[in-house]
């Protein structure tokens, strides 16, 4: 499989597990009862439960970026060492993010964060240079 569609399946392999961290700390912290319910009324966040519900609202946010720019690319067929760092940069940092947020390693977790930015702007810069994005 080309490094782009595994980068976005992997992706959602990590968004799957977040929020499935996310669901158990929700359930963790109000009681099972609460997780089989509506939901309509909850006990206040735990930290960790917050930091979670943010982590998976980050992933999304990555992913809205890398993955259009990851489809465009392969159907542009560019597959050049750019796009395949790009792509492993996004990937190994999107793994990484969570451990860095939920144990409240700030600088680390900028650093990662920062990390998938550069990967998907990898990417984007080789879309708009390729000369077949028009």
């Amino acid at each position: 499989m080309n490094i782009l569609l595994c980068a976005i399946v992997w992706s959602v392999a990590i968004l799957f597990v977040l929020i499935a961290v996310q669901a158990t700390s929700g359930i963790s912290n109000n009681g099972m009862k609460w997780g089989f319910g509506a939901r309509d009324s909850s006990k206040d966040d735990t930290m960790f439960q917050a930091r979670t519900k943010r982590t998976v609202a980050n992933h999304i946010e990555g992913m809205l970026l890398f993955v259009p720019l990851a489809l465009v690319a392969y159907a542009l067929k560019l597959d050049g060492d750019m796009i395949v760092k790009g792509a492993w940069l996004y990937l190994i940092a999107r793994a990484l993010y969570p451990l860095t947020y939920w144990t409240g390693l700030p600088y680390a977790r900028t650093l990662v964060w920062f990390v998938s930015i550069v990967g998907t702007a990898m990417i984007f810069f080789q879309i708009v240079t390729s000369g077949t994005a028009a």
